[in-house]
Protein backbone atom coordinates (compact mmCIF):
# COMPACT_ATOMS: atom_id res chain seq x y z
CA UNK A 1 0.00 0.00 0.00
CA UNK A 2 2.89 2.21 1.10
CA UNK A 3 4.32 1.38 -2.67
CA UNK A 4 1.26 2.21 -4.35
CA UNK A 5 0.61 5.72 -2.69
CA UNK A 6 4.83 6.50 -3.05
CA UNK A 7 4.20 5.76 -6.83
CA UNK A 8 0.63 7.89 -7.30
CA UNK A 9 1.57 10.69 -5.00
CA UNK A 10 5.03 10.96 -6.88
CA UNK A 11 3.88 10.16 -10.85
CA UNK A 12 1.80 13.32 -9.64
CA UNK A 13 4.45 15.60 -8.39
CA UNK A 14 6.97 15.03 -11.25
CA UNK A 15 3.87 15.67 -13.63
CA UNK A 16 2.77 18.53 -12.06
CA UNK A 17 6.75 19.51 -11.97
CA UNK A 18 7.16 19.00 -15.85
CA UNK A 19 4.15 21.03 -16.63
CA UNK A 20 5.67 24.30 -14.25
CA UNK A 21 8.72 23.92 -16.35
CA UNK A 22 7.61 24.76 -19.50
CA UNK A 23 7.19 28.66 -20.73
CA UNK A 24 3.80 30.43 -20.42
CA UNK A 25 2.28 31.36 -23.86
CA UNK A 26 0.08 34.77 -23.34
CA UNK A 27 -2.88 34.99 -25.52
CA UNK A 28 -1.43 38.40 -26.83
CA UNK A 29 1.68 36.15 -28.16
CA UNK A 30 -0.60 33.57 -29.52
CA UNK A 31 -2.09 36.12 -31.48
CA UNK A 32 0.86 37.42 -33.25
CA UNK A 33 1.94 34.03 -33.68
CA UNK A 34 -0.78 32.72 -35.35
CA UNK A 35 -1.35 36.16 -37.57
CA UNK A 36 2.07 35.68 -38.63
CA UNK A 37 1.96 32.26 -39.53
CA UNK A 38 -1.35 30.74 -39.48
CA UNK A 39 -2.07 29.03 -42.90
CA UNK A 40 -5.16 30.16 -43.68
CA UNK A 41 -4.04 33.42 -43.39
CA UNK A 42 -0.97 33.28 -45.17
CA UNK A 43 -3.51 31.91 -47.96
CA UNK A 44 -5.42 35.19 -47.44
CA UNK A 45 -2.66 37.51 -47.62
CA UNK A 46 -1.52 35.64 -51.26
CA UNK A 47 -4.97 36.58 -52.23
CA UNK A 48 -4.49 40.19 -51.75
CA UNK A 49 -0.97 40.14 -53.20
CA UNK A 50 -3.00 38.63 -56.88
CA UNK A 51 -5.78 41.06 -56.30
CA UNK A 52 -3.04 43.61 -56.47
CA UNK A 53 -0.86 42.76 -59.22
CA UNK A 54 -4.24 42.60 -60.97
CA UNK A 55 -5.22 46.35 -59.89
CA UNK A 56 -1.59 47.48 -60.80
CA UNK A 57 -0.87 49.76 -64.08
CA UNK A 58 0.39 47.07 -65.79
CA UNK A 59 -2.77 45.35 -65.99
CA UNK A 60 -5.26 48.72 -66.68
CA UNK A 61 -4.96 48.78 -70.26
CA UNK A 62 -4.27 52.27 -70.39
CA UNK A 63 -0.50 51.76 -71.87
CA UNK A 64 0.02 51.23 -75.57
CA UNK A 65 1.17 47.51 -76.94
CA UNK A 66 4.10 47.40 -78.77
CA UNK A 67 4.78 44.54 -81.26
CA UNK A 68 8.09 43.45 -83.07
CA UNK A 69 8.16 41.34 -86.26
CA UNK A 70 10.22 40.26 -89.45
CA UNK A 71 10.82 37.41 -91.58
CA UNK A 72 13.30 36.02 -94.27
CA UNK A 73 11.74 34.18 -97.64
CA UNK A 74 13.73 32.41 -99.99
CA UNK A 75 12.14 30.37 -103.04
CA UNK A 76 14.28 28.85 -105.72
CA UNK A 77 11.68 28.32 -108.97
CA UNK A 78 11.68 26.95 -112.46
CA UNK A 79 10.10 29.95 -114.68
CA UNK A 80 8.44 30.43 -118.09
CA UNK A 81 7.57 33.57 -119.03
CA UNK A 82 5.75 35.10 -121.65
CA UNK A 83 5.62 39.15 -121.91
CA UNK A 84 3.38 41.46 -123.09
CA UNK A 85 5.45 41.67 -126.28
CA UNK A 86 5.12 38.73 -127.58
CA UNK A 87 8.58 37.47 -125.99
CA UNK A 88 8.86 34.74 -124.00
CA UNK A 89 12.14 32.90 -121.75
CA UNK A 90 12.35 30.40 -119.56
CA UNK A 91 14.73 30.12 -116.28
CA UNK A 92 15.87 27.30 -114.43
CA UNK A 93 16.47 27.94 -110.40
CA UNK A 94 15.18 31.28 -110.58
CA UNK A 95 15.87 32.46 -106.68
CA UNK A 96 13.64 35.15 -105.09
CA UNK A 97 14.53 36.80 -101.45
CA UNK A 98 12.90 38.70 -99.50
CA UNK A 99 13.33 40.89 -96.40
CA UNK A 100 11.01 42.71 -93.79
CA UNK A 101 10.83 43.89 -90.08
CA UNK A 102 8.58 46.21 -88.50
CA UNK A 103 7.99 47.76 -84.98
CA UNK A 104 4.47 48.61 -84.51
CA UNK A 105 2.44 50.56 -81.77
CA UNK A 106 -1.25 50.52 -80.99
CA UNK A 107 -3.00 52.57 -78.57
CA UNK A 108 -7.04 52.09 -77.54
CA UNK A 109 -8.27 55.68 -77.70
CA UNK A 110 -11.92 54.53 -76.93
CA UNK A 111 -13.14 52.01 -75.96
CA UNK A 112 -16.83 53.43 -74.17
CA UNK A 113 -15.16 53.22 -70.90
CA UNK A 114 -14.92 49.78 -70.32
CA UNK A 115 -11.46 50.04 -69.25
CA UNK A 116 -12.43 52.73 -66.59
CA UNK A 117 -15.33 50.37 -65.24
CA UNK A 118 -12.62 47.45 -65.19
CA UNK A 119 -10.17 49.25 -63.52
CA UNK A 120 -13.08 50.58 -60.71
CA UNK A 121 -13.93 46.70 -60.08
CA UNK A 122 -9.92 45.64 -60.20
CA UNK A 123 -9.70 48.42 -57.32
CA UNK A 124 -13.00 47.03 -55.54
CA UNK A 125 -11.80 43.48 -56.05
CA UNK A 126 -8.51 43.95 -54.17
CA UNK A 127 -10.73 46.11 -51.52
CA UNK A 128 -12.76 43.14 -51.39
CA UNK A 129 -9.76 40.86 -50.98
CA UNK A 130 -8.33 43.02 -48.29
CA UNK A 131 -11.70 42.59 -46.37
CA UNK A 132 -11.70 39.04 -46.70
CA UNK A 133 -8.11 38.89 -45.28
CA UNK A 134 -9.64 41.03 -42.43
CA UNK A 135 -12.36 38.55 -42.31
CA UNK A 136 -9.86 35.25 -42.01
CA UNK A 137 -7.87 37.35 -39.22
CA UNK A 138 -10.72 38.02 -36.99
CA UNK A 139 -11.94 34.10 -37.57
CA UNK A 140 -8.63 33.12 -36.62
CA UNK A 141 -8.49 35.35 -34.23
CA UNK A 142 -11.70 33.83 -32.75
CA UNK A 143 -10.61 30.05 -32.87
CA UNK A 144 -7.43 30.97 -31.64
CA UNK A 145 -9.29 32.53 -28.21
CA UNK A 146 -11.94 29.22 -27.85
CA UNK A 147 -8.73 26.87 -28.50
CA UNK A 148 -6.58 28.81 -26.33
CA UNK A 149 -9.19 29.15 -23.54
CA UNK A 150 -10.06 25.72 -23.44
CA UNK A 151 -7.01 24.51 -23.00
CA UNK A 152 -6.55 27.22 -19.68
CA UNK A 153 -9.77 25.96 -18.43
CA UNK A 154 -8.58 22.26 -19.05
CA UNK A 155 -5.10 23.60 -16.94
CA UNK A 156 -6.76 24.52 -14.52
CA UNK A 157 -8.77 21.22 -14.03
CA UNK A 158 -5.58 19.16 -13.91
CA UNK A 159 -4.86 21.72 -11.18
CA UNK A 160 -7.61 21.51 -9.05
CA UNK A 161 -7.34 17.50 -9.95
CA UNK A 162 -3.79 17.56 -8.23
CA UNK A 163 -5.50 19.65 -5.30
CA UNK A 164 -8.06 16.73 -4.96
CA UNK A 165 -5.52 14.10 -5.07
CA UNK A 166 -3.55 15.65 -2.11
CA UNK A 167 -6.99 16.06 -0.10
CA UNK A 168 -7.89 12.69 -0.75
CA UNK A 169 -4.31 11.18 0.07
CA UNK A 170 -4.54 12.99 3.63
CA UNK A 171 -7.71 11.42 3.82
CA UNK A 172 -6.04 7.90 3.26
CA UNK A 173 -3.06 8.49 5.71
CA UNK A 174 -5.77 9.78 8.30
CA UNK A 175 -8.17 6.74 7.57
CA UNK A 176 -5.23 4.32 7.94
CA UNK A 177 -4.15 5.68 11.63
CA UNK A 178 -7.74 5.60 12.51
CA UNK A 179 -7.93 1.99 11.39
CA UNK A 180 -3.98 1.40 13.56
CA UNK A 181 -5.34 3.06 16.48
CA UNK A 182 -8.81 1.20 16.59
CA UNK A 183 -10.74 4.24 15.69
CA UNK A 184 -11.62 3.23 12.02
CA UNK A 185 -12.89 0.98 9.83
CA UNK A 186 -11.56 -1.18 6.87
CA UNK A 187 -14.16 -0.36 5.25
CA UNK A 188 -13.10 3.69 5.42
CA UNK A 189 -9.57 2.71 4.35
CA UNK A 190 -10.96 0.85 0.97
CA UNK A 191 -13.10 3.60 0.13
CA UNK A 192 -10.58 6.27 0.48
CA UNK A 193 -8.34 4.03 -1.69
CA UNK A 194 -10.81 3.49 -4.36
CA UNK A 195 -11.45 7.55 -4.33
CA UNK A 196 -7.36 8.56 -4.38
CA UNK A 197 -7.45 5.70 -7.29
CA UNK A 198 -10.40 7.20 -9.18
CA UNK A 199 -9.12 10.72 -8.78
CA UNK A 200 -5.52 9.22 -10.21
CA UNK A 201 -7.34 8.26 -13.20
CA UNK A 202 -9.13 11.99 -13.79
CA UNK A 203 -6.02 13.56 -13.83
CA UNK A 204 -4.23 11.28 -15.99
CA UNK A 205 -7.40 12.20 -18.17
CA UNK A 206 -7.20 15.83 -18.11
CA UNK A 207 -3.91 15.65 -18.84
CA UNK A 208 -4.12 13.78 -21.79
CA UNK A 209 -7.30 16.07 -22.81
CA UNK A 210 -4.79 19.17 -22.05
CA UNK A 211 -2.10 17.68 -24.52
CA UNK A 212 -4.53 17.15 -27.42
CA UNK A 213 -5.88 20.90 -26.94
CA UNK A 214 -1.89 22.03 -26.97
CA UNK A 215 -1.51 20.27 -30.01
CA UNK A 216 -4.33 22.10 -31.86
CA UNK A 217 -3.69 25.26 -30.95
CA UNK A 218 0.54 24.33 -32.21
CA UNK A 219 -1.44 23.30 -35.31
CA UNK A 220 -3.31 26.53 -35.51
CA UNK A 221 -0.19 29.17 -34.72
CA UNK A 222 1.37 27.07 -37.66
CA UNK A 223 4.30 25.77 -35.90
CA UNK A 224 5.16 22.35 -34.54
CA UNK A 225 2.62 20.57 -32.86
CA UNK A 226 4.82 18.80 -30.36
CA UNK A 227 5.89 22.33 -28.95
CA UNK A 228 5.29 22.68 -25.12
CA UNK A 229 3.92 25.22 -23.11
CA UNK A 230 1.76 26.48 -20.59
CA UNK A 231 -0.93 29.20 -20.82
CA UNK A 232 -2.10 32.22 -18.96
CA UNK A 233 -5.34 31.37 -16.63
CA UNK A 234 -5.61 34.95 -15.74
CA UNK A 235 -8.48 36.60 -18.09
CA UNK A 236 -9.00 40.29 -18.22
CA UNK A 237 -12.43 41.65 -19.13
CA UNK A 238 -13.46 44.85 -20.49
CA UNK A 239 -15.97 46.85 -19.00
CA UNK A 240 -19.52 46.08 -19.58
CA UNK A 241 -20.29 46.30 -23.37
CA UNK A 242 -23.46 48.49 -24.18
CA UNK A 243 -26.02 46.49 -26.92
CA UNK A 244 -26.44 50.08 -28.25
CA UNK A 245 -23.02 50.54 -29.17
CA UNK A 246 -22.16 47.39 -30.37
CA UNK A 247 -25.58 47.87 -32.38
CA UNK A 248 -24.96 50.93 -33.84
CA UNK A 249 -21.33 49.53 -34.64
CA UNK A 250 -23.22 46.79 -36.30
CA UNK A 251 -24.06 48.86 -39.41
CA UNK A 252 -20.44 49.89 -40.49
CA UNK A 253 -17.85 48.13 -39.34
CA UNK A 254 -19.40 43.93 -39.34
CA UNK A 255 -17.65 42.22 -41.33
CA UNK A 256 -20.23 40.38 -43.16
CA UNK A 257 -22.00 43.26 -44.14
CA UNK A 258 -19.16 44.85 -45.46
CA UNK A 259 -18.48 42.16 -47.52
CA UNK A 260 -22.10 42.03 -48.77
CA UNK A 261 -22.15 45.39 -49.91
CA UNK A 262 -18.79 45.30 -52.08
CA UNK A 263 -20.62 42.36 -53.77
CA UNK A 264 -23.19 44.80 -54.36
CA UNK A 265 -20.42 47.09 -55.97
CA UNK A 266 -18.61 45.00 -58.32
CA UNK A 267 -22.16 43.54 -59.57
CA UNK A 268 -23.25 47.00 -60.75
CA UNK A 269 -19.68 47.34 -62.53
CA UNK A 270 -20.13 44.24 -63.99
CA UNK A 271 -23.31 45.89 -65.25
CA UNK A 272 -21.60 49.26 -66.31
CA UNK A 273 -18.32 46.74 -68.14
CA UNK A 274 -20.54 44.88 -70.11
CA UNK A 275 -22.70 47.69 -71.52
CA UNK A 276 -19.08 49.67 -72.14
CA UNK A 277 -18.90 46.47 -74.78
CA UNK A 278 -21.78 47.45 -76.91
CA UNK A 279 -19.86 51.03 -77.52
CA UNK A 280 -17.70 51.68 -80.56
CA UNK A 281 -14.00 51.19 -79.92
CA UNK A 282 -11.67 53.71 -81.38
CA UNK A 283 -7.65 52.32 -82.00
CA UNK A 284 -4.91 54.19 -83.11
CA UNK A 285 -1.70 52.36 -84.39
CA UNK A 286 1.78 53.83 -85.73
CA UNK A 287 4.38 51.34 -86.97
CA UNK A 288 8.11 51.85 -88.95
CA UNK A 289 8.49 48.97 -91.51
CA UNK A 290 11.46 47.69 -93.53
CA UNK A 291 11.33 45.71 -97.05
CA UNK A 292 13.87 44.43 -99.13
CA UNK A 293 13.61 41.99 -101.58
CA UNK A 294 15.89 40.23 -104.41
CA UNK A 295 14.05 38.77 -107.57
CA UNK A 296 14.72 36.94 -111.13
CA UNK A 297 15.14 38.45 -114.43
CA UNK A 298 11.75 37.34 -114.84
CA UNK A 299 10.13 40.28 -112.55
CA UNK A 300 9.55 43.68 -113.49
CA UNK A 301 12.18 44.89 -111.17
CA UNK A 302 15.37 43.20 -110.40
CA UNK A 303 15.40 44.50 -106.54
CA UNK A 304 13.39 46.64 -104.29
CA UNK A 305 13.61 48.09 -100.82
CA UNK A 306 10.84 50.50 -98.63
CA UNK A 307 11.04 51.36 -95.09
CA UNK A 308 9.29 54.22 -93.61
CA UNK A 309 6.33 54.88 -91.13
CA UNK A 310 2.84 54.08 -91.03
CA UNK A 311 -0.30 55.80 -88.95
CA UNK A 312 -3.52 54.45 -88.83
CA UNK A 313 -7.06 54.91 -87.42
CA UNK A 314 -9.24 51.95 -86.78
CA UNK A 315 -13.34 51.82 -85.77
CA UNK A 316 -15.02 49.30 -84.74
CA UNK A 317 -18.57 48.67 -83.67
CA UNK A 318 -19.92 45.30 -82.24
CA UNK A 319 -23.77 46.44 -83.51
CA UNK A 320 -24.95 42.74 -82.68
CA UNK A 321 -23.06 39.56 -81.61
CA UNK A 322 -26.17 37.49 -81.36
CA UNK A 323 -27.08 38.63 -78.08
CA UNK A 324 -24.14 37.41 -76.06
CA UNK A 325 -23.30 40.89 -74.87
CA UNK A 326 -27.20 41.82 -73.50
CA UNK A 327 -27.58 38.45 -72.19
CA UNK A 328 -24.65 39.08 -70.08
CA UNK A 329 -25.82 42.49 -68.83
CA UNK A 330 -28.67 40.71 -67.86
CA UNK A 331 -27.13 38.27 -66.05
CA UNK A 332 -25.23 40.64 -63.99
CA UNK A 333 -28.46 42.78 -63.30
CA UNK A 334 -30.27 39.50 -61.50
CA UNK A 335 -26.81 38.67 -59.61
CA UNK A 336 -26.86 42.54 -58.49
CA UNK A 337 -30.31 41.77 -57.06
CA UNK A 338 -29.60 38.25 -55.48
CA UNK A 339 -26.46 40.23 -53.71
CA UNK A 340 -29.29 43.04 -52.46
CA UNK A 341 -31.07 40.06 -51.02
CA UNK A 342 -28.29 38.29 -49.38
CA UNK A 343 -26.94 41.75 -47.95
CA UNK A 344 -30.88 42.50 -46.54
CA UNK A 345 -30.66 38.98 -45.28
CA UNK A 346 -27.33 39.30 -43.50
CA UNK A 347 -28.12 42.81 -41.90
CA UNK A 348 -31.45 40.92 -40.40
CA UNK A 349 -29.50 37.80 -39.39
CA UNK A 350 -26.23 40.03 -37.64
CA UNK A 351 -29.11 41.71 -35.77
CA UNK A 352 -30.61 38.39 -34.76
CA UNK A 353 -26.83 37.03 -33.74
CA UNK A 354 -25.92 40.16 -31.83
CA UNK A 355 -28.96 40.50 -29.92
CA UNK A 356 -28.43 36.50 -29.10
CA UNK A 357 -24.76 37.31 -28.03
CA UNK A 358 -25.31 39.99 -26.27
CA UNK A 359 -27.88 37.76 -23.76
CA UNK A 360 -25.14 35.24 -23.55
CA UNK A 361 -22.14 37.54 -22.46
CA UNK A 362 -24.87 39.37 -19.96
CA UNK A 363 -26.14 35.72 -18.54
CA UNK A 364 -21.95 35.05 -18.65
CA UNK A 365 -21.32 37.83 -16.54
CA UNK A 366 -24.23 37.00 -14.00
CA UNK A 367 -22.61 33.25 -14.19
CA UNK A 368 -19.54 34.09 -12.98
CA UNK A 369 -20.60 36.15 -10.48
CA UNK A 370 -22.64 33.43 -9.11
CA UNK A 371 -20.40 30.77 -9.44
CA UNK A 372 -17.65 32.71 -7.65
CA UNK A 373 -20.20 32.71 -4.70
CA UNK A 374 -20.52 29.07 -5.40
CA UNK A 375 -16.56 28.78 -4.61
CA UNK A 376 -16.40 30.61 -1.52
CA UNK A 377 -18.74 28.68 -0.14
CA UNK A 378 -17.76 25.34 -0.81
CA UNK A 379 -14.46 25.96 0.25
CA UNK A 380 -15.71 27.29 3.78
CA UNK A 381 -17.91 24.12 3.90
CA UNK A 382 -14.81 21.70 2.56
CA UNK A 383 -12.57 23.86 5.20
CA UNK A 384 -14.98 23.13 8.14
CA UNK A 385 -16.00 19.35 6.79
CA UNK A 386 -12.26 18.89 7.11
CA UNK A 387 -11.57 19.93 10.52
CA UNK A 388 -14.56 17.98 11.45
CA UNK A 389 -13.39 14.97 9.51
CA UNK A 390 -10.30 15.16 11.40
CA UNK A 391 -12.11 15.15 14.62
CA UNK A 392 -14.25 12.41 13.45
CA UNK A 393 -17.38 14.44 13.68
CA UNK A 394 -18.32 13.59 9.88
CA UNK A 395 -18.58 10.37 7.55
CA UNK A 396 -16.09 9.64 4.95
CA UNK A 397 -18.88 9.67 2.41
CA UNK A 398 -19.89 13.44 3.90
CA UNK A 399 -15.97 13.97 3.54
CA UNK A 400 -15.65 13.19 -0.29
CA UNK A 401 -19.15 14.90 -1.22
CA UNK A 402 -17.80 18.27 0.39
CA UNK A 403 -14.43 17.30 -1.64
CA UNK A 404 -16.01 16.63 -5.22
CA UNK A 405 -18.52 19.64 -4.54
CA UNK A 406 -15.08 22.14 -3.52
CA UNK A 407 -13.84 20.40 -6.93
CA UNK A 408 -16.76 20.93 -9.36
CA UNK A 409 -17.41 24.32 -8.05
CA UNK A 410 -13.63 25.25 -9.01
CA UNK A 411 -14.06 24.07 -12.44
CA UNK A 412 -17.63 25.40 -13.00
CA UNK A 413 -15.73 28.85 -11.85
CA UNK A 414 -13.17 28.13 -13.98
CA UNK A 415 -15.40 26.99 -16.86
CA UNK A 416 -17.72 30.14 -16.42
CA UNK A 417 -14.58 32.62 -16.62
CA UNK A 418 -13.20 31.37 -20.09
CA UNK A 419 -17.12 31.27 -21.20
CA UNK A 420 -17.76 35.22 -20.41
CA UNK A 421 -14.36 35.67 -22.31
CA UNK A 422 -15.52 34.47 -25.56
CA UNK A 423 -18.51 35.70 -25.37
CA UNK A 424 -17.29 39.30 -24.69
CA UNK A 425 -15.08 38.46 -27.88
CA UNK A 426 -17.58 36.96 -30.29
CA UNK A 427 -19.56 40.05 -29.54
CA UNK A 428 -16.61 42.13 -30.56
CA UNK A 429 -16.58 40.33 -33.80
CA UNK A 430 -20.16 41.38 -34.63
CA UNK A 431 -19.52 44.77 -33.52
CA UNK A 432 -16.78 44.76 -36.05
CA UNK A 433 -14.83 45.96 -32.95
CA UNK A 434 -12.21 42.45 -32.64
CA UNK A 435 -9.63 44.08 -33.96
CA UNK A 436 -9.31 47.44 -32.32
Amino acid sequence: MLKYKLIVVGWCMVASYGSYAQDTLTVEEAIAIAVDKNYDLKIARNNVRVAEVEASLLNRGYLPRITAGGNVNYANEDQDVAFSDGTATSIDGAETEMYNASVTAEYTLFDGMERKFTNERQSKNLHLNEWQERQQIENAIISLYETYYNIAFQQQVAQNLLVNIENSRDRLLRSQKRLKYGQGTTLDKLNAQVDLNNDSISYATAVRDLNNLKRNLNLLLGRNVRETFLVDTTVAFLPLLSEDEIVSSVQGNNIQLVLARQNILLSDLDIKINRARMMPKLTGSGSYQWNESQNPPTSFFLSSETQGFNLGLNVSWNIFDGGATRTRVEAAKITKNNREIELFRTQEQVKTEVYNAYEIYTNAWYTLEAEANNVRTNNLNFTRTQRQYSLGQVTTVEFRQAQINQLNALNNYARAKYDLKIAEVDLLQLGGKLLE
